[in-house]
């Protein structure tokens, strides 16, 4: 990893753990402790914030530099290295790396103690040493770690249930490895030529790719999600488009976000490109009418709202 990008992350509130994991406490289980404010995945899914953390085995790898993305990309340090390969060499054991998720879950929670005075819950506080949620999402593509089906099942022998994201370039992976509790496939654009210039592939035949992970969704035999990032004046147009990608996968949801001035993509674009939750809903409900799908819920606050194929949502 560049000196550089380490440098960044480290000023961003990420805990590096080996050559390529990383862990970020999360703004929602701070809210969770402190004021009682809870995450879309716990109104949509059951998921307790407070209980829940986030992390990525490949922080600086991924096959994207999409400029919606919070994370740190080679033109945002002026530093070039290698985003798509990662060894078995160059990661360290899964139980190692949970082992070291946990215990820097555990440092961020040090100044929420109520034997210290924070105003927090003692019931939530010890809830929250023992996490029940691991979100493999923060950043990289974490289907290009070696070991990603040893990961999940290391979470979920750890009695934690696992929501992983990807940007569906790795197809091949999907196909073959150990199912999450719930698997997030993100669209970013409706067609070839947004998704070229939005999300900046670092992969031959990135939207081919992703087509095919579609493909590959309506087989899993897991919870399935499409992640929508709608970036004004970029990608949130060809509502159709998106329907006919959506009826291809089948997913048990669709989540429809807006994008956040957040991160380092603050560099990339402007406040002017994260949507209201108005317009979020708006092109929500075309979504709606053009696949079938319910508008189930929203939260205003993440400007998210969910689609369902189902009335009833069952709870995780």
């Amino acid at each position: 990893m560049p000196t550089e990008l380490k440098v960044k992350l480290e000023k961003q509130g990420y805990h590096l753990l080996g050559k390529r994991g990383a862990y970020k406490a999360c703004q929602w289980q701070k809210k969770a402790l402190l004021t009682g404010d809870v995450c879309y995945k716990q109104r949509f899914y059951g998921i307790e914030s407070h209980r829940c953390l986030q992390m990525t085995p490949v922080v600086d790898k991924c096959t994207q530099s999409c400029d919606f993305c919070w994370r740190v990309i080679p033109s945002d340090v002026s530093v070039s290295w290698d985003q798509v390969t990662v060894s078995k060499e160059e990661v360290v054991p899964v139980d190692e790396l949970m082992d070291a998720v946990l215990m820097a879950n555990l440092r961020s929670l040090g100044g929420y103690n109520p034997d210290a005075g924070a105003k927090v819950s003692r019931e939530k506080y010890v809830e929250a040493r023992e996490p029940k949620h691991v979100a493999v999402s923060l950043a990289g593509e974490p289907t290009l770690h070696p070991q990603i089906s040893d990961l999940i099942e290391e979470i979920h022998s750890r009695k934690m249930t696992s929501f992983l994201v990807t940007n569906g370039t790795r197809p091949d992976v999907l196909e073959r490895m150990t199912p999450p509790t719930q698997l997030y496939v993100t669209l970013a654009a409706p067609d070839e030529t947004t998704y070229k210039k939005l999300c900046r592939p670092g992969i031959k035949d990135g939207w081919q790719k992703i087509v095919k992970s579609q493909e590959v969704l309506q087989s899993l035999n897991t919870r399935t999600v499409n992640r929508l990032t709608m970036v004004s004046g970029h990608n949130m147009k060809s509502p159709r488009s998106y329907s006919d990608l959506i009826l291809k996968g089948q997913p048990d949801f669709v989540e429809v976000k807006g994008y956040m001035f957040l991160g380092s993509s603050r560099g990339r674009l402007t406040s002017e490109n994260a949507p209201s939750h108005r317009d979020i809903r708006a092109f929500s409900q075309k979504l709606a009418d053009l696949t079938g799908y319910i508008l189930a819920d929203e939260q205003i606050e993440s400007r998210v709202v969910l689609l369902s194929q189902n009335k009833h949502i069952k709870k995780l």
